[in-house]
Parts: C-alpha cells; structure tokens; sequence
C-alpha cells in the first residue's frame, strides 16, 4: 500500500504545481489526463498482477488513493469542456455552462445522498460494501457501471467518492469563499503568523514528510491551506519558495532545526538545567 499512496501523493502534487505553472488551461487539462492515465494504468497491472495484501488494504485504496487520482480527472475534463465553451459561447452562454455542471456535481451527490454523508463523515462501518470489489450493488445508478464493466478495477463507489473530491476542486476553482464567513458557536483564535513566510512553507513540507497527518495522505496543499487559515498568511506559491529553500547554500533547514532547539531549550529550563 505504501507504493500507491507514495506515487498518488506524488502525482498529485505535479497536478497541483501543473495547476499553476501551465497557465492555457487546455493544454493543463491535456498534460493532467495523460499524467492520470498513465498512474492509474500502472496501479491497475500491479493490482492484477499482486492483488493487495489485506482487506485493509484494497479499501484504503479505493476509498481514497484511487477517488483521489480521478478527481482530477473528473475535474479538468469539465475544465477542459468549459474552456472549449469559452471560443464559441457569449458570457452568459459560459456562466450557464458553469451552473449546468455546478447543477451536474450536485445531482450526483442527490442520488448519492446517504453515501455523500456517509463519505463525509469519515464513516467505516459499510466500507466492506462500498469499496471492495465483487461487493454487491444494492442499487444502480451511471455511476455504478464502471464496476460491472471492469469488476477488476472498480468497486460500487469509489467513482462517487471521486466526484464528491471533483466536485470539492470545481467550487474551488469557480465559486471561491468570500472574507466573510458566518460564525457559529464561540470565536476562533486570531492567531498570527510572525515568523517568515519561508519558515512556513518549511514547516509545511516537514509535516508532510513525516506523515504525521492523515497517516500520510494528506496532499501539501491541503496542509498548506489549514495553516493559512489559522495563521492568517498568504503563502503564495508554495513550490517556489520551497524551491528557494532548497537553494539556500548554507543551512537549508533552518526553521525546524530552530525549533528543535528551542524545545530542548525550554525542557531544560523546566528540568532546573538552565
């Protein structure tokens, strides 16, 4: 399991550093589908050729690794279609393409719905049935026919869980959140960043490399915008200023290493050391 969420969590992040350095969304779209294929073509040989380990296993794959791949997928083929739209279609003509497949995402989770909450919610206690293959399919839907088509590679729904990630991509991509959130419940802490942007983004790659979240398959910017959030920053390209630190000629790891020492610091200050 260790290879597909490795070569997942790389893949993904050569569409997220895609996503901002090929700026003609077509030729993204295009550059994106072939990255996509070609992983899920090898995963599909490896998984016929060596099958998985555990149950445990086969469902990590197709709850998330495999979901996650597709929805990129799923994602820039809209994109893609919509950028196309662009050349011969007045403003509103696009706007309209925009809610039809805003309304499209939408009508899958409706038919969805008791998975859509269930996915969610990070629920377990049907996973055998949702993501397993050979499961039976209780009901049918268009979503369910790839698995009758390819019982090898599909499970009942983990093409439902790719649109649900779709479907997350696509309203952030169209329907940004505005400054103003509503709040409910008591005030969030107004935390402040004041270290460098740079000691950020190091911080950011070393939590990623560690795996210490989600069990490692959590994607860099994921992590990247919960710390945004709560540190109220902007980091700005994070592949850049990353590609700065690893230029740096002196001292590449400076923020981490400021940490560790700080920590053993004031250890040694609670111990009466210093």
């Amino acid at each position: 399991m260790e290879y597909y969420v490795a070569t997942a969590k790389r893949l993904c992040e050569e569409l997220e550093q895609l996503h901002y350095t090929e700026t003609d969304i077509q030729s993204r779209a295009d550059k994106a589908a072939k990255l996509i294929r070609k992983t899920l073509t090898s995963f599909r040989r490896k998984i016929r050729k060596e099958d998985f380990l555990s149950q445990d296993a086969e469902i990590h794959f197709f709850k998330y690794v495999k979901p996650r791949i597709n929805s990129y997928l799923i994602f820039y083929s809209v994109l893609a279609e919509i950028e196309t739209g662009k050349m011969v279609l007045s403003d509103d003509e696009v706007k309209n393409l925009v809610d039809k497949k805003q309304r499209m995402f939408r009508h899958i989770m409706r038919e969805n719905l008791d998975f859509v909450k269930y996915y969610r919610a990070g629920m377990s206690h049907f996973d055998a049935l949702y993501f397993m293959r050979g499961a039976e399919i209780s009901s049918f839907s268009r979503q369910h026919t790839n698995q009758l088509l390819d019982p090898e590679f599909n499970t009942s729904h983990d093409l439902i869980a790719a649109n649900i990630m779709a479907f997350d991509l696509y309203q952030r991509h169209f329907v940004p959140k505005p400054d103003l959130q509503p709040q409910f419940g008591p005030p969030q802490p107004r935390l402040k960043w004041t270290a460098t942007k740079l000691d950020l983004v190091e911080l950011i790659y070393a939590l990623h490399s560690s795996g210490a979240i989600n069990f490692g398959d959590a994607d860099l910017k994921d992590i990247c915008f919960a710390l945004e959030s709560v540190f109220q920053i902007q980091v700005g390209d994070l592949y850049r200023s990353f590609h700065d630190i690893s230029n740096r000629k002196k001292e590449q790891i400076k923020f981490v290493n400021r940490l560790e020492a700080d920590l053993e610091k004031k250890i040694m200050e609670l111990d009466g050391l210093l």
